[in-house]
């Protein structure tokens, strides 16, 4: 496996509902890091869509901000079936918070023991027990 996406969430001192949400994508080819405030109920929720089994439609987190009407999107991951060997596809999109037109994307292939390893290290982070959550996987083949 040489491509990952990790995120690290850092719960506000005071409980609010919003913490830090940090991003880091890497892959051979480059890598990426953002942040963004983020509820964490939004995390919580997207880990328990990770149990579904097979995907039957994309597991999809995105946040980003609105102004005039626009939404501009900051952090986004989508995971998808890929064909019917029970492969799964990483769509990642990360965006300079302030500079949204600065971004770093990319797609990767990934398994469902990736996911469920993945979706357990949320778990446990928004429970605070862990400190970050990874999903792993490999560079595309385009052959």
């Amino acid at each position: 496996m040489n491509c990952a996406l990790t995120f690290e969430y850092e719960f506000s001192r005071d409980d609010d509902d919003f913490g830090w949400l940090l991003a880091r994508l890497q892959t051979p080819d480059f890598s990426g890091r953002n942040g963004m405030w983020v509820q964490w109920q939004d995390l919580t929720d997207f880990a328990a869509s990770l149990s579904q089994y097979p995907f039957t439609n994309p597991a999809v987190c995105e946040w980003g901000f609105g102004e005039e009407g626009k939404f501009t999107p900051v952090t986004k991951l989508s995971l998808s079936a890929a064909g019917v060997r029970g492969g799964l596809i990483a769509d990642v999109f990360l965006a300079n918070y302030y500079e949204p037109a600065n971004f770093a994307q990319s797609r990767f292939q990934t398994d469902y023991p990736s996911v469920t390893e993945f979706q357990r290290q949320l778990e446990r982070m928004m429970r605070r027990e862990g400190s970050d959550a990874t999903l792993i996987g490999s560079k595309l083949n385009h052959s």
